[in-house]
């Protein structure tokens, strides 16, 4: 009970302090109005003392209860930001979770499927074995892929140890190796860390472009420029495949996860038909919302 009771008046101390203000105001007034003022003696020096003392009160008391009322606002606002970042966190390991059972399992299955069916036919049929077996590896081959693409995006270290630019050639050079595809970066970093959270937010909003792209654009080129204004950092992905509108199913999930970690930092995130054809992600992250960084 006690406890308690301290919680609740930590947590409402501005709000108490306010009140005693106010009582205290009211005491002067009924002092002035009891004891300063009589028939004889309307207005006096201790009069207008009492005044500007009920005066200071009041103002005191505007300030507490201000105060107060932005602290609320704060804890509120943290409290939404608390339960973002859950969702945040729980939309990730659904994505996962997706992606792992979509992808890498289906790849498994296949590959054992074929590799059974070689088994049987290995005696009998030698060249139809081999070509099931074939398709095994190949299978085996994209699972393999799609595992270091998932380790790639649950291991921000790359980040962290070298910065986003240099994170960023990496994954892109990991996209060339294994579809083929044409890829660009364009940077004006040189060298210079941004922020840890917006390094972090933008290099996840890379990976979710990068891998819907793969999912959804049917394309054969990626661009990435990487610009740091004065006070933001912009992120450009367009590929040029098949377009938003044409791609199935919108990228639900992960235009949403791509929203949220540029609004969870003040910034925003769209996702639109790019001029000529494919899609263009533009991420906009505020850099006076982050985290010292390192020079």
């Amino acid at each position: 009970m006690l406890r308690v009771l301290r919680a609740t008046v930590r947590h409402n101390r501005e709000l108490i302090l306010a009140g005693t203000f106010a009582a205290l105001a009211a005491w002067e007034i009924l002092e002035m109005l009891l004891l300063e003022r009589s028939p004889d003696r309307p207005l006096s020096l201790a009069l207008v003392v009492h005044s500007l003392q009920v005066a200071l009160i009041l103002a005191a008391t505007a300030l507490a209860l201000r105060a107060w009322r932005e602290k609320t606002a704060r804890e509120r606002a943290l409290g939404a930001l608390v339960e973002q970042v859950v969702v945040a966190q729980e939309e990730e390991r659904r994505r996962v979770a997706y992606d792992v059972h979509d992808g890498v399992a289906q790849l498994v299955v296949s590959a054992k499927q074929h590799v059974d069916t070689a088994a049987d036919l290995w005696a009998a049929d030698p060249a139809r074995a081999a070509g099931e077996t074939a398709i095994a590896a190949d299978r085996l081959a994209q699972a393999i892929a799609e595992t270091r693409r998932i380790l790639a995006a649950l291991r921000p270290l790359a980040v962290d140890a070298a910065g986003l630019a240099a994170a960023a050639r990496r994954s892109l050079d990991d996209v060339a190796r294994d579809t083929g595809w044409s890829v660009s970066l364009v940077e004006n970093l040189k060298g210079v860390r941004l922020p840890p959270t917006v390094e972090a937010a933008a290099f996840r909003i890379l990976q979710e472009a990068l891998a819907n792209a793969r999912k959804h654009a049917g394309t054969t080129r990626i661009e990435v420029v990487l610009t740091r204004e004065a006070d933001r950092f912009d992120l450009d992905v367009r590929d040029h495949g098949v377009g938003l509108a044409d791609s199935g199913e919108a990228r639900g999930l992960g235009l949403t996860s791509m929203h949220e970690r540029a609004r969870l930092l003040g910034g925003s995130c769209v996702v639109e038909p790019a001029p000529g054809g494919g899609t263009r992600v533009h991420a906009q992250l505020p850099l006076r919302h982050g985290l010292a960084a390192a020079p």
